[in-house]
């Protein structure tokens, strides 16, 4: 079953589990960081998906730096970058949503106070990450 994804418009990547916990971002080391929305129900910020190759670019439309929007997996998390930075995302449906993958790694968040997103190619037992499982919802 494919992921139905109209690109240009913006959506709302829900966490699938119940929470409603969206995509939010945080400013560390002069970059925003994306994570999951603290509170429960909460959307977080829109994202509009660019059509690029096999996948898409995501665009969040809110930064603290103009020009900085586009996620990009890096070693300690997932940044917003200069859309020529951006990783592109291809979009797989599991059993439970939406799964994004980027160069065999997919879209998860760490289980600890905070939801911090990362890009790894597998979760093992006990290492307090999840795969993120996305529903999407039209934003206003």
């Amino acid at each position: 079953m494919a992921v139905d994804i109209t690109p240009e418009i913006r959506y709302h990547m829900v966490l699938n589990d119940g929470s409603d916990r969206g995509i939010s971002r945080e400013p560390y080391m002069n970059w925003d960081y994306c994570l999951l929305a603290n509170d429960r129900g909460n959307k977080g910020y829109p994202v509009v998906f660019h059509a690029k190759g096999a996948g898409f670019t995501i665009e969040m439309t809110s930064s603290n730096w103009g020009g900085y929007s586009y996620l990009q997996a890096v070693g300690n998390g997932v940044k917003l970058v200069q859309e020529g930075d951006a990783h592109v995302w291809v979009p797989e449906s599991g059993g439970q949503g939406a799964l994004f993958k980027s160069y065999e790694n997919y879209l998860v968040y760490g289980t600890g106070s905070k939801g911090w997103l990362y890009a790894f190619a597998s979760i093992l037992p006990n290492l307090g990450k999840e795969f993120a499982y996305w529903k999407l919802e039209k934003a206003g």
